[in-house]
């Protein structure tokens, strides 16, 4: 034999669709015709081929195309519905988000924000906390802390805890690293 059982399964189909030059289908018919194995395998991929090309093997039963169509024409009307509901929900439910947002800015009073842009004031010092004199909470702030509203007066931490004064729980751990530092 010229050439090996392996080199004859890489190339069978090129041999079966005559996709092989002549030498090489030389070599291939030879191979076939001394190997009782590799002609089985040849003769066995034919007849899958031609079963697969007959119609009536695969031909689909009666009533098969229309029941297809019937059931596609279904799928869709119903993914249809369901998209045009989905889409009414997100409609009703914008202008109710709107309303619900335009409530809240009505109930939450607006803060005079101070910026931390605009830096500590004169009077601050090291170690020293920030009170808000135009609110009435005993709440006191590191500097820059976004929750100080209004005009703010610097102490140090101590003398806020005397006076009564508990850390804000947004800036309490940076307090704390001031206090003890």
């Amino acid at each position: 034999m010229g050439i090996s059982c392996q080199h004859v399964w890489r190339d069978i189909s090129d041999y079966i669709d005559e996709d092989l030059g002549h030498i090489q289908r030389a070599a291939l018919d030879q191979h076939f015709a001394e190997c009782r194995h590799c002609t089985a395998l040849l003769d066995s991929m034919r007849n899958v081929i031609n079963l697969y090309r007959d119609k009536r093997v695969l031909a689909p039963p009666d009533g098969f195309h229309e029941r297809l169509h019937q059931r596609l024409r279904e799928e869709t009307k119903s993914s249809r519905r369901s998209f045009l509901a989905w889409t009414l929900t997100a409609a009703a439910a914008l202008p109710l988000g709107l309303a619900l947002f335009s409530a809240r800015k009505l109930i939450v009073p607006a803060h005079d924000h101070q910026s931390p842009a605009s830096g500590p004031e004169p009077s601050q010092v090291a170690g020293a906390v920030a009170i808000s004199l135009d609110q009435d909470d005993k709440i006191y702030h590191v500097a820059g802390c976004p929750h100080l509203h209004g005009k703010a007066k610097f102490i140090s931490a101590d003398e806020a805890i005397r006076d009564g004064y508990t850390p804000c729980v947004y800036c309490i751990g940076k307090a704390r690293s001031k206090k003890n530092s």
